[in-house]
Protein backbone atom coordinates (compact mmCIF):
# COMPACT_ATOMS: atom_id res chain seq x y z
CA UNK A 1 0.00 0.00 0.00
CA UNK A 2 1.80 3.05 -0.88
CA UNK A 3 0.26 7.00 -0.14
CA UNK A 4 -1.98 7.22 -3.00
CA UNK A 5 -3.51 4.13 -1.63
CA UNK A 6 -3.73 5.45 1.88
CA UNK A 7 -5.18 8.99 0.69
CA UNK A 8 -7.39 7.79 -1.01
CA UNK A 9 -8.86 5.36 1.69
CA UNK A 10 -8.53 7.94 4.27
CA UNK A 11 -10.54 10.32 1.77
CA UNK A 12 -13.40 7.73 1.18
CA UNK A 13 -14.02 7.32 5.00
CA UNK A 14 -17.11 9.07 6.30
CA UNK A 15 -16.39 12.27 8.66
CA UNK A 16 -18.14 10.86 11.30
CA UNK A 17 -16.04 7.88 11.32
CA UNK A 18 -13.13 10.28 11.38
CA UNK A 19 -14.46 12.20 13.76
CA UNK A 20 -14.79 9.59 15.94
CA UNK A 21 -11.54 8.41 16.05
CA UNK A 22 -9.91 11.56 16.43
CA UNK A 23 -12.27 12.27 19.85
CA UNK A 24 -10.95 8.94 21.13
CA UNK A 25 -7.01 9.66 19.97
CA UNK A 26 -7.61 13.08 22.02
CA UNK A 27 -9.38 11.66 25.07
CA UNK A 28 -6.29 8.77 24.94
CA UNK A 29 -3.89 11.86 24.83
CA UNK A 30 -5.09 13.53 27.81
CA UNK A 31 -5.36 10.72 30.01
CA UNK A 32 -1.76 10.65 29.70
CA UNK A 33 -0.94 14.02 29.93
CA UNK A 34 -3.06 13.93 33.48
CA UNK A 35 -0.34 10.87 34.41
CA UNK A 36 2.43 12.48 33.07
CA UNK A 37 1.55 15.58 35.11
CA UNK A 38 0.85 13.34 38.48
CA UNK A 39 3.80 11.39 38.30
CA UNK A 40 6.37 14.11 37.61
CA UNK A 41 7.98 12.60 34.34
CA UNK A 42 9.73 14.51 31.83
CA UNK A 43 7.93 15.00 28.38
CA UNK A 44 10.09 14.79 25.44
CA UNK A 45 11.65 18.06 25.80
CA UNK A 46 13.22 17.29 29.59
CA UNK A 47 10.79 19.90 31.33
CA UNK A 48 9.05 18.40 33.95
CA UNK A 49 5.24 18.32 33.66
CA UNK A 50 4.09 18.34 37.65
CA UNK A 51 1.40 20.19 39.37
CA UNK A 52 4.07 21.82 41.20
CA UNK A 53 3.99 26.10 41.26
CA UNK A 54 5.38 27.66 37.95
CA UNK A 55 8.53 27.88 36.26
CA UNK A 56 8.31 30.49 35.05
CA UNK A 57 10.12 32.76 36.86
CA UNK A 58 12.94 30.66 37.19
CA UNK A 59 13.00 30.44 33.32
CA UNK A 60 13.32 33.78 32.43
CA UNK A 61 16.01 34.42 35.40
CA UNK A 62 19.92 34.42 33.64
CA UNK A 63 21.68 31.09 34.43
CA UNK A 64 24.09 31.69 37.66
CA UNK A 65 26.60 29.56 36.66
CA UNK A 66 28.05 28.58 33.16
CA UNK A 67 30.22 25.05 31.92
CA UNK A 68 31.68 25.41 28.31
CA UNK A 69 32.15 21.96 27.05
CA UNK A 70 34.00 23.00 24.09
CA UNK A 71 37.20 20.76 23.38
CA UNK A 72 36.20 17.85 25.76
CA UNK A 73 35.60 14.28 24.96
CA UNK A 74 32.39 12.72 25.79
CA UNK A 75 33.65 10.62 28.56
CA UNK A 76 35.63 14.12 29.93
CA UNK A 77 32.29 15.77 29.39
CA UNK A 78 29.99 13.26 31.38
CA UNK A 79 32.35 13.62 34.49
CA UNK A 80 32.76 17.51 34.17
CA UNK A 81 28.91 17.61 33.92
CA UNK A 82 28.02 15.41 37.38
CA UNK A 83 30.33 17.90 38.83
CA UNK A 84 29.14 21.14 37.99
CA UNK A 85 25.64 20.13 38.43
CA UNK A 86 26.94 18.68 42.26
CA UNK A 87 28.73 21.81 42.84
CA UNK A 88 25.91 24.32 41.70
CA UNK A 89 23.48 22.77 43.88
CA UNK A 90 25.83 22.63 46.58
CA UNK A 91 26.34 26.22 46.49
CA UNK A 92 22.72 26.74 46.50
CA UNK A 93 22.49 27.70 42.29
CA UNK A 94 18.98 27.80 41.19
CA UNK A 95 19.63 28.15 37.62
CA UNK A 96 22.82 27.28 35.34
CA UNK A 97 23.43 26.59 31.87
CA UNK A 98 26.04 24.06 29.78
CA UNK A 99 27.31 25.01 26.45
CA UNK A 100 27.79 21.60 24.50
CA UNK A 101 28.13 23.01 20.99
CA UNK A 102 26.33 21.84 18.00
CA UNK A 103 28.72 19.76 16.94
CA UNK A 104 30.15 21.39 14.05
CA UNK A 105 33.63 20.36 14.14
CA UNK A 106 32.49 16.94 14.60
CA UNK A 107 34.79 14.35 12.54
CA UNK A 108 31.01 13.14 11.47
CA UNK A 109 29.12 16.71 11.79
CA UNK A 110 27.21 14.55 14.92
CA UNK A 111 26.40 16.48 18.63
CA UNK A 112 28.06 13.91 20.51
CA UNK A 113 28.58 16.31 23.48
CA UNK A 114 24.40 17.30 23.51
CA UNK A 115 23.35 13.67 23.49
CA UNK A 116 25.94 13.28 26.47
CA UNK A 117 24.75 16.26 28.01
CA UNK A 118 21.16 14.93 27.55
CA UNK A 119 21.66 11.74 28.91
CA UNK A 120 23.67 13.00 31.91
CA UNK A 121 20.56 15.33 32.55
CA UNK A 122 17.89 13.14 32.45
CA UNK A 123 19.51 10.76 34.92
CA UNK A 124 20.29 13.27 37.58
CA UNK A 125 18.64 13.44 40.88
CA UNK A 126 20.14 17.51 40.54
CA UNK A 127 18.06 18.62 37.63
CA UNK A 128 14.52 19.67 38.20
CA UNK A 129 14.00 21.24 34.66
CA UNK A 130 15.93 21.68 31.33
CA UNK A 131 16.24 23.19 27.72
CA UNK A 132 17.66 24.74 25.17
CA UNK A 133 18.25 28.92 25.39
CA UNK A 134 17.11 31.63 22.53
CA UNK A 135 19.56 31.47 19.85
CA UNK A 136 21.20 34.63 21.48
CA UNK A 137 21.88 32.69 24.85
CA UNK A 138 23.54 29.51 23.02
CA UNK A 139 20.11 28.56 21.38
CA UNK A 140 20.37 24.80 20.41
CA UNK A 141 24.24 24.33 21.25
CA UNK A 142 23.94 25.21 24.50
CA UNK A 143 20.99 24.17 27.53
CA UNK A 144 19.62 25.80 30.45
CA UNK A 145 18.87 23.51 33.74
CA UNK A 146 17.18 24.05 36.69
CA UNK A 147 18.17 22.60 39.79
CA UNK A 148 16.48 20.85 42.57
CA UNK A 149 16.47 22.54 45.87
CA UNK A 150 17.85 20.03 48.99
CA UNK A 151 19.33 17.56 47.31
CA UNK A 152 22.40 15.93 48.84
CA UNK A 153 25.03 14.51 46.78
CA UNK A 154 24.39 10.67 46.70
CA UNK A 155 27.31 8.90 46.98
CA UNK A 156 29.49 7.65 43.85
CA UNK A 157 27.64 10.62 41.08
CA UNK A 158 28.81 10.31 37.55
CA UNK A 159 31.58 7.66 38.60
Amino acid sequence: MDFKDILEQWESTPDGKKAADDSRFSHMVREKEEGLKQSGHRDRTGSYRTGRASLGPLKSMRPQAELDLHGVTGNEARVLVNDFLSESVGNHLQKVRIVHGRGLHSPDGKAVLKDVVTEVLESSPYVRAYGNPPPAEGGTGAVWIILQRGKTEPSGVGR
